[in-house]
This record gives C-alpha cells, structure tokens and sequence, in this order.
C-alpha cells in the first residue's frame, strides 16, 4: 500500500498510505526477505495527517515464508503536536496470509499491532483486516476493539482500483469509510468520516516516487480545528530491496 507500506486491505489514504502487500500469490518456496526505506512529505493514515503536515521517515522489512504466511514490521515518524510530552514516532507489527484462489481472486488477512513511543498517552491499539482483490480493483475490511487513544470500536471499509498508465506509471485510486461506536471519542461531532486518495507513481528499479491527492470529508472544525483532514498533495519517495 503506497510508502507507508500499510496492508492494502487498511488501505490508508496516504499511499495506502498505503500498504504492506496486496493480496500477492502464494507459492511454494523458501522463506525470503525485503526491506524498504523512504520519506513522504505528509505521513498521512486514512486521510488524516499523522505527521503536522510535516515530512516523516519511514523504513519496514518484511519476511515472506514462501507458503502465503508473511510477517513484518513498520515505522515512521509521528508528531500529533502535543507539545514536549507526545509522541515520536509510531511502530507497526503484523502478520498473515496471502494467496489466490483457482479463479483468480486474490484474498489477504492478517492481525496488526500499532505501537506508539515517545509520549505518555496509551495509544496503542491492534486491528484485525481482510481484503480480497479482482484484477485491478479490491476491497477491504479492517476491525479495531479499542481504536487510537482508547477511543472505542472502529470499523474500517475500503475500495481501491489500479489503472496501468504509459511508461510504466500506475495510476491508483482508493477510498474509505471510517465508522465509530460512539461520536464523543474520536471526533466530538461525527461518528464517520470518508478518506480518499488519487496517487501517481512510478518505480525505477526499486526506487518507487509518486505524488498523491489525500483527503477526508471533515471539515477543519470537525478534524480538532486542524487543517489534517483537508485534501492536500503529498510526494513519497522510498527504495525497496
């Protein structure tokens, strides 16, 4: 999913935000593995900027068991501009399995623990995901018991389609509705939200560049009187090997 290299079936907005894998092929084989390092001028999830609006760091290695088992871990920098005391950066963990069935339909599932550091508050939360993939187009699924800082229930559901564009360049559109139990938690006046994403990009060799539209349907009074959920261009830059 994008530099953020999210699993595609969390589909975050920021290139996808997005995603560790796509729902890839299984094949028999040995264990291998990947590792990959990159910079987006916004780290933005699921439409929201997780970074001030400011660029972030971001660095993952993966592991491929070879029998559609995967594991990996992920990491980039935060700024939820707390002040001193907040948080530094944020570190996922996650694991699954990935395969095609015999009519080629790709399917992903899969665990992921969010773990932050650097701050005080418990931000910690995991979330459960699944998604399934036709072609170009896919859909996703993503359930958290206790969302970021303790804030409830959350449901995530997502859709995204690839166009393949002259000169190798991929063309990938995503979006995403975010529900919450409750509407005093995450957001003081609304219980969902939508995220979208219009991203370009372009690999080299392993060096991957794209530019993105992310975006929410909050407004800045909605998103904390902030100007995080409001559609802005973000670049990305990683090299994966």
């Amino acid at each position: 999913m994008g530099f953020n290299n999210k699993v595609a079936a969390i589909v975050s907005g920021s290139v996808l935000a997005m995603a560790i894998s796509s729902a890839a092929t299984a094949e028999e084989s040995g264990p291998s593995f990947s590792a990959n390092v990159g910079v987006v001028s916004d780290y933005r999830f699921r439409g929201i900027s997780q970074s001030d609006e400011n660029p972030a760091v971001q660095a993952g290695v993966d592991v491929d068991l070879g029998n559609g088992v995967y594991l990996g871990t992920w990491a980039s920098q935060v700024d939820f501009a707390y002040g001193m005391d907040e948080t530094k950066y944020e570190q996922d963990f996650y694991a699954g399995y990935a395969g095609e069935t015999a009519g080629g339909v790709g399917y992903d599932v899969g665990y992921i623990f969010y773990a932050y550091h650097g701050g005080s508050s418990d931000e910690d939360y995991q979330e459960v995901y699944g998604s399934l993939s036709f072609g170009d187009a896919s859909v996703g699924f993503a359930y958290s018991d206790d969302y970021w800082d303790e804030t409830g229930a959350f449901y995530y559901l997502s859709a995204g389609y690839s166009f393949a564009l002259p000169n190798d360049i991929a063309l990938d559109l995503s979006a995403g509705l975010n529900l919450f139990d409750e509407d005093d938690k995450f957001f003081a006046d609304t219980d969902s939200y939508v995220d979208y994403s219009v991203s370009v990009s372009k690999d080299f060799s392993g060096l991957a560049l794209s530019a993105s539209l992310i975006g929410t349907d909050l407004s800045d009074t909605e998103c904390w009187d902030s100007e995080w959920c409001a559609p802005s261009i973000v670049a990305g830059a990683s090299y994966s090997w």
